[in-house]
């Protein structure tokens, strides 16, 4: 076993709240984006919360790396430049010229399914919830969950080098330096920071998406989160939660920031919020992927009724 094999317990460590009703999650959902004026948060949905939180390289050098050990900031640095040196030499982002920075190369990579350290994230949360309840053959009966960021003041980068300051041109590598200082910052600090694609697709647009991101933090975090410097000093605690989402009107004990919160959403329930989730706030695999491939995914999947047409 590795250490990062156990399964996340958000509950347990004092990150999560486990909803039991539509209006449970609707108003979680709501109290989270009015706990304090002029806190942002972009969220992210999975299907299973029992996955731990990491990006897909971390993951993929986790698997392929030695039982026991642990996958530092060097490692995934090495492998990420190697990939962006394949990805140009391959002639990806070619047709951009010099806009294609080394962070507009790995935004287009994840977008096609490459393993970055780029995690998916939206400024929608009934974006994030859909994901959350997702219909994959992987996870029909299992909880999902919808995880909150609070990314108030943290760095958003473009991924263009022409919506880069005036500076960036003399710089030893234009194309590289500012994913490079972000990191080294991101190192400094034990702080993420969020990727705004400068080019978005028709699937971005469509999932209001963007990136969150961050140096490998030193050390093993016990807690779920693997690869992303999240401040996880001080989980809000059960209580607390508690009574942040409880049904009558906020009461005294809610935590005065929640850098980070977990909605656990049942199996069952899920299947319940689908149908509003497509019909009321127009979330579903035609709207989110509007693009060839997601019409090819969700035939795959078995979410298009062919018989209706």
């Amino acid at each position: 076993m590795t250490p990062y094999d156990s399964p996340a317990d958000w509950i347990r460590n004092g990150f999560a709240h486990k909803v039991k009703s539509a209006d449970d999650i609707m108003r979680a959902i709501g109290r989270v984006g009015t706990l304090q004026v002029g806190r942002r948060y972009v969220w992210r949905g999975v299907a299973n919360c029992q996955w731990r939180l990491q990006s897909s390289l971390l993951r993929d050098l986790i698997l392929k790396g030695t039982p026991g050990s642990l996958i530092a900031e060097d490692d995934v640095r090495l492998r990420e430049l190697a990939l962006i040196r394949a990805a140009r030499s391959w002639g990806i982002c070619k047709e951009l010229g010099a806009a294609a920075t080394d962070l507009q190369v790995l935004a287009t990579l994840q977008h096609h399914g490459a393993p970055t350290r780029l995690l998916d994230v939206t400024s929608n949360p009934m974006t994030a919830l859909w994901f959350a309840c997702e219909r994959t053959t992987s996870s029909r009966d299992t909880s999902g969950a919808l995880m909150a960021f609070d990314v108030t003041g943290l760095d958003v980068l473009a991924t263009a080098a022409h919506e880069l300051p005036a500076t960036w041109g003399t710089v030893k590598d234009p194309l590289g330096w500012h994913l490079e200082n972000a990191l080294s910052i991101s190192y400094e600090k034990a702080v993420p920071f969020l990727v705004r694609p400068s080019y978005p697709d028709q699937r971005m647009v469509a999932q209001e998406g963007l990136f969150l991101t961050g140096a490998v933090p030193d050390g093993l975090n016990a807690r779920g989160i693997d690869g992303l410097p999240l401040d996880q000093a001080d989980a809000p605690g059960s209580k607390a939660l508690n009574a942040l989402f409880a049904p009558e009107s906020r009461k005294a004990g809610r935590p005065k920031k929640l850098p980070f919160v977990v909605l656990v959403i049942p199996a069952a329930l899920k299947r319940k919020l689908l149908p509003h989730l497509e019909s009321t706030y127009n979330r579903s695999y035609r709207q989110l992927f509007p693009d060839i491939a997601g019409f090819v995914t969700a035939l795959r999947a078995g979410n298009l009724n062919l018989d209706s047409h």
